[in-house]
């Protein structure tokens, strides 16, 4: 009789995880759900419903699937670029920066943002997997005009911290061709906010060891095939200080990688108020590494 119950409980437990609810991005030209806890290698072991933060449709929470929702580049300039596009939120939740993704579709280059599974207390090894295999995937859309020597990653804050993740990370044959990153969480032997500290618990779990924290410091993980990388933050930024770019553009410009840093005196843990100048920046970068030039 207990091996029975026993049964009917795991039975009900697999069925109540395959009736999670999950939610979409509206507005992408494209929708793709690269696969779940269910159905993925790694699991975060969530099991509460993902649901948009407080009523907003740009910023998710809970996550236990992977979407990717893509932006097609305009097809009158598409130049074959691509840029995975990680969003921030402390690894607690998701913020989606649709307007920039749409910005970057205008300029010929196809945006994808990219829904991952949160680490939830530790479990950093489903995040990861969604980071990689969304570059793995993209770079086989050459049906959306992609070459996939051209498909580069983004991220803001932990977003950040993702994406020079898969900068380094990744094998040298798989690395993005090239990484922008806006005020992105580096450092995580050096934390000194209260929201730096709420991540790290995020990431690595309540019980996390020094050596956790250096094994997924990316300033610790730099070579010389890590790809270009452009950095760009604000002096005042209270959330992730900005000395944790500033050890990360060290250590690329000793690698010999290509690197350019750019730092706006005032505008805390955000660009809005340089939206103008740091476009400009992206373009530029992007222009000189030859990412947009379609011949």
């Amino acid at each position: 009789m207990k091996q029975f119950l026993a049964i009917v409980f795991a039975l009900a437990f697999v069925a109540e995880v395959s009736a999670q609810n999950t939610v979409s991005l509206e507005g992408a030209d494209e929708t793709v759900r690269l696969w779940d806890n269910t159905t993925a290698k790694h699991s975060n072991h969530e099991t509460r419903d993902e649901a948009w933060r407080k009523g907003k449709k740009n910023s998710v929470q809970c996550t236990s699937s992977c979407e990717l929702y893509i932006f097609k580049a305009d097809p009158e300039k598409n130049t074959g670029a691509a840029i995975l596009m990680y969003p921030g939120g402390g690894y607690t939740y998701l913020n989606f920066a649709v307007p920039t993704a749409r910005w970057y579709a205008s300029l010929g280059i196809t945006a994808v943002l990219v829904k991952y599974r949160l680490p939830n207390y530790g479990h950093y090894q489903a995040t990861i997997e969604d980071a990689a295999g969304a570059v793995r995937y993209i770079r086989t859309r050459t049906d959306l005009g992609i070459d996939p020597t051209k498909v580069g990653v983004s991220g803001s804050s932990a977003g950040g911290h993702l994406a020079a993740w898969v900068s380094n990370a990744m094998a040298d044959d798989e690395k993005p061709a090239f990484a922008i990153l806006h005020f992105p969480w580096i450092n995580l032997t050096k934390c000194v906010t209260n929201t730096e500290g709420k991540a790290m618990f995020q990431l690595l779990g309540k019980n996390y060891c020094y050596q956790d924290a250096l094994n997924l410091s990316v300033n610790n993980m730099v070579s010389s095939t890590t790809p270009p990388t452009l950095l760009m933050l604000c002096n005042d930024d209270n959330v992730v200080p900005s000395v944790s770019s500033t050890s990360y553009y060290k250590a690329l410009t000793q690698h010999g990688v290509k690197a350019s840093l750019h730092i706006y005196p005032k505008g805390g843990h955000s660009l809005k108020n340089h939206t103008k100048e740091y476009k400009t920046a992206i373009i530029d970068w992007l222009d000189w590494l030859k990412i947009t030039a379609n011949d």
